[in-house]
């Protein structure tokens, strides 16, 4: 009884201990396999010589359970039929047959892996059937009840898919000892265990999806290059004025004259235009010779500030292009210029 009630007890423990937080699935599953009757002894008052022998049984069970991560809390219903071949020593014929009504609790090992090995323990009732055994021919005992049933097993399992599992296992499983009786109506009492060797599989409900692939963190599109900065608009004319009759760089002119080379160094220009004039009072001849020196001035002027002389062309026009249209002989002081053109 010790025993009985150890297995009991672990099997209560190993169906409540489930962690709450585990992934939780419905399941059902289906197992065949032999069986292998143990020796029965069967004792009375005044009875010897029924111990009985049993050929290769078989059983088959069904379960319905629910699983809590590496728990599972079970209920099964299970079959077991063997033929007697000996009874006392002798010949034997009839059959053991027991129908026995489960509740087990599984622990399960390597969850995250295909292969799943497990143990479990079992109790609940059995309605163990002896039918009619017979000894060479001759009835021996007979009888049926309902007893306490109990069971230990181990086996392992394989995912075929995320819902379906194979498994393989072992069984003990046994009985109080059942009421039976002679063919002299004397009261004996036998015992039943037996072991198991099964084949099956187990189908899980909601089997939990494997979680997609994480995306892969979005990439920030580069920012785009900034706008470049618009260039300072470089001045590309320039004019400075001049007296009546007169080349010398007067201080307005001075300060035009160094706006015009430093716009020149900015822009990296090449070359620089100069074309000088004159108003229309006086000769052809005499301006055009004010007009050079005037040219030749400004020219000076621009390489002390850093231009090279050779990068300079002048171009004289005298009194031939006023930038003011006026009769002959007009002293008008916008006419008395040299414009500077940077290209």
């Amino acid at each position: 009884m010790r025993s009985i009630k150890s297995l009991l007890a672990a099997a209560v423990v190993a169906g409540t201990l489930a962690p709450v937080a585990a992934q939780a699935q419905w399941y059902v599953g289906l197992d065949a396999g032999a069986q292998f009757l143990q020796d029965s002894k069967n004792s009375g008052t005044g009875v010897s010589g029924l111990k009985s022998e049993s050929d290769v049984g078989w059983l088959t069970q069904g379960v319905v359970g629910y699983g809590f991560g590496q728990w599972r809390v079970e209920g099964e219903l299970s079959y077991r039929d063997s033929g007697i071949s000996k009874v006392g020593g002798a010949t034997g014929s009839g059959s053991t047959t027991a129908l026995a009504p489960m509740i087990n609790g599984v622990y399960e090992f390597l969850p995250q892996s295909k292969w799943h090995p497990f143990v479990g323990l079992g109790v609940g009732t059995a309605y163990v059937d002896a039918g009619k055994v017979k000894k060479n021919g001759a009835d021996a005992y007979n009888g049926s009840d309902w007893q306490f049933a109990y069971q230990g097993f181990a086996g392992v399992g394989y995912d075929l898919t995320d819902n379906v599992e194979l498994k393989a296992q072992y069984r003990y499983f046994a009985t109080l000892d059942y009421e039976t009786k002679t063919a002299a109506g004397v009261k004996t009492e036998s015992e039943y265990r037996d072991h198991g060797v099964l084949l099956g599989f187990v189908y899980k409900f909601n089997a939990p999806k494997a979680a997609p692939a994480p995306a892969p963190a979005p990439v920030a599109a580069p920012a785009p290059a900034p706008a470049p900065k618009p260039m300072a608009q470089v001045q590309k004319n320039y004019i400075v004025f001049f007296d009546f009759d007169k080349a010398a760089i007067t201080p307005e002119a001075a300060r035009v004259l160094q706006q015009a080379a430093a716009a020149a160094k900015s822009a990296g220009s090449a070359r620089i235009d100069l074309s000088a004039h004159t108003d229309l009072s006086g000769s052809a001849k005499y301006n055009q010779a004010l007009s050079e020196k005037r040219g030749a001035a400004v020219k000076a002027q621009l390489a002390q500030l850093g231009i090279p002389a050779d990068q300079i062309v002048v171009v004289a026009k005298g009194k031939s292009s006023p930038m003011v249209p006026t009769p002959d002989g007009v002293r008008e002081p916008q006419n008395r210029r040299v414009e500077i053109v940077l290209p």
